[in-house]
């Protein structure tokens, strides 16, 4: 089920970031899962946090000067033909 795909990303990286995951729901009915860290992450997160990403079908990464913000896209489950 693809819920439970985007519970599991939004838990794992919960326990990456140490921040709560927001999930939000998408146009066309795919989900984005967010968490902002507080801090400059170290290399060792870099690699947890790269790890859980590579799991979506897009993600990336936002910057400021107070934080870092990472995200990660799910697309919905595709009809069989």
């Amino acid at each position: 089920m693809r819920t439970t795909r985007v519970f599991d990303l939004a838990s794992r990286l919960a326990a990456a970031t140490g921040a709560e995951a927001r999930i939000r729901r998408l146009p066309g009915g795919g989900h984005r899962i967010e968490a902002t860290l507080p801090g400059n992450p170290d290399a060792e997160v870099h690699l947890v946090l790269l790890d859980v990403l590579t799991e979506a079908d897009r993600y990336g990464h936002r910057h400021t000067a107070r934080s870092h913000t990472v995200w990660a896209e799910l697309d919905p489950p595709q009809e069989p033909p």
